[in-house]
């Protein structure tokens, strides 16, 4: 069956079914993109820094799977722990830092980040 314009739509998948990258070093990421939306899941080691930044025409929000991170966005300053989301709307800088322990966060952009898709 055919699922819009998307080359290949997998209805269910894995992170065997996801493009599979390690990026600055010690960040694993998982990506899967569909028509019109991304799903990220990084694994962050401790103590990682990622620069302010804002995204032109992707809207963000994110879960955090497993441990704690510190996020910036808008100027507002926030602990997001296990289980909770957070939302970086278009235009809109923020950066995020982990902390003493490894977190595991899923990231959705919608519509899909070019520079991501494989």
């Amino acid at each position: 069956m055919n699922y819009g314009n998307s080359m290949n739509i997998n209805l269910f998948f894995n992170k065997e079914k996801m493009h599979k990258e390690i990026v600055e070093g010690d960040v694993t990421r998982y990506i899967y993109t569909g028509e019109n939306i991304q799903v990220v899941e990084y694994h962050f080691p401790p103590d990682k820094t990622f620069p302010p930044h804002s995204h032109k025409s992707h809207e963000q929000m994110g879960y955090l799977v497993s441990g704690k991170m510190g996020f910036l966005i808008d100027g507002k300053e926030s602990i997001v722990n296990a289980g909770d989301w957070y939302h970086a709307p278009i235009g809109v800088e923020h950066n995020a830092w982990t902390f003493d322990e490894p977190s595991v966060l899923i990231d959705i952009f919608s519509p899909p980040r070019e520079d991501l898709i494989r």
